[in-house]
């Protein structure tokens, strides 16, 4: 295959800003996941249903609509210019190294503090030993998206690989009815596979928290590869921000009108309701505008870059991979604390996100760990 001659490009800091901005929605989102009325985290208490909590369900359940998606988008993005210098092959090797030791040292290192709150809470009767407990359960916590970036990288450098010449990198302008298509298609993509993969699906697998969202994930990757290949990042249209807006404002019209009944709704609807399709229309509406808003917001407002911002940003990723015992030790630490939970989630953030940067810049020293993240 013959390789394309470039030079590495230039950090884009409205990227790295971004990215600092997702990473702490993550935070966000896994803080407060254990005072919420949903099951969607280890929690050392399991609390009976409050309305105190309800503004930290629907925080979940907007964020779960495009932020692990948007992740995705900005992976493929990155990932033809790194093939294009190295060549399917080492792109490969660099990603098994770059995602796959990180998702090991996980699994290895972090995944026994993480799962504790919910070995803790089997009955002591019946509750095994906490070896048999790992070894017989598989749940991977926040590492399942780079069990999934790994995949998804492997299969397109393969892609690369049975390709004769990579595509030119060629400026396209973003039309609206391109992005109009794409929703329609994640739309109707996402209510196909949602019939036999609905709502509050487990996957035993991967260990995927959200299957329900996997043609946002693979559709965004793609998306990425071809934003790089068009340029499209760097050529952003002026209004491309309020036109995302539009969409996000758009996306309550098929919620109105019988997408709410898709929420949770699994047993309680077929498959194939038209509710299901109602429900995919509003969240491929609500992500894809939101994803266009805040890249230009980004870009607009928050393209500057200072000491502190690339610290942010060079740790980014490691904050990713050791958040979760971080957040699962304050937890147990605010436990005795008699407060809400929007306080409680708000003290848990605080926490979780100076104690992840400060870990992750420490890790980060040693050369071996700043090899792989």
């Amino acid at each position: 295959m013959a390789l394309i001659e470039v030079q590495r490009p230039a950090r884009i800091s409205y990227i790295d800003n971004l990215r600092v901005f997702l990473t702490l929605l993550v935070l966000a989102h896994h803080s407060a996941a254990p005072y919420s009325n949903l099951d969607a985290w280890p929690k050392w208490q399991q609390p009976a249903s409050s309305s105190a909590a309800e503004p930290l369900d629907l925080l979940l359940l907007v964020n779960q609509t495009f932020f692990m998606g948007f992740f995705f988008l900005l992976s493929g993005y990155f990932a033809p210019g790194a093939v294009d210098r190295r060549g399917p092959r080492k792109f490969a090797v660099e990603r098994l190294k770059r995602l796959g030791i990180p998702f090991l040292g996980f699994i290895v290192l972090l995944r026994p503090f993480f799962v504790l709150p919910d070995y803790l809470d089997l009955p002591a009767a019946s509750r095994p030993s906490f070896a048999v407990y790992y070894l017989t359960t598989w749940e991977v916590g926040p590492a399942w998206f780079l069990e999934l970036l790994l995949i998804f990288s492997l299969a397109y450098a393969l892609l690369r690989h049975l390709r004769a010449t990579a595509e030119p990198v060629r400026s396209r302008p973003l039309r609206r009815r391109d992005l109009l298509a794409f929703v329609l298609v994640l739309s109707v993509v996402t209510y196909a596979w949602r019939i036999l993969v609905p709502h509050g699906t487990k996957e035993p697998l991967l260990g995927l928290p959200s299957p329900a969202y996997m043609p946002q994930y693979v559709l965004l990757f793609a998306v990425g590869v071809a934003a790089y290949r068009h340029r499209r990042l760097a050529t952003l249209p002026r209004r491309s921000g309020w036109f995302g807006v539009l969409l996000a404002v758009a996306s309550l019209v098929p919620l109105a009108l019988g997408g709410h009944r898709g929420f949770g709704a699994s047993g309680a609807l077929a498959g194939h309701d038209l509710a299901h399709l109602a429900l995919a229309l509003s969240e491929s509406l609500f992500a894809v505008g939101v994803v266009l808003a805040l890249l230009r917001a980004f870009e607009r407002f928050a393209a500057g870059t200072s000491r502190f911002s690339r610290y942010l940003a060079d740790n980014a990723f490691a904050v990713y991979l050791v958040h979760a015992p971080v957040i699962v030790g304050a937890e147990a630490a605010l436990q005795p604390l008699d407060a809400g939970p929007v306080p409680k989630f708000l003290l848990t953030l605080v926490i979780a996100a100076v104690a992840s940067w400060a870990i992750s810049g420490a890790l980060r020293r040693v050369p071996a760990v700043r090899a792989t993240v």
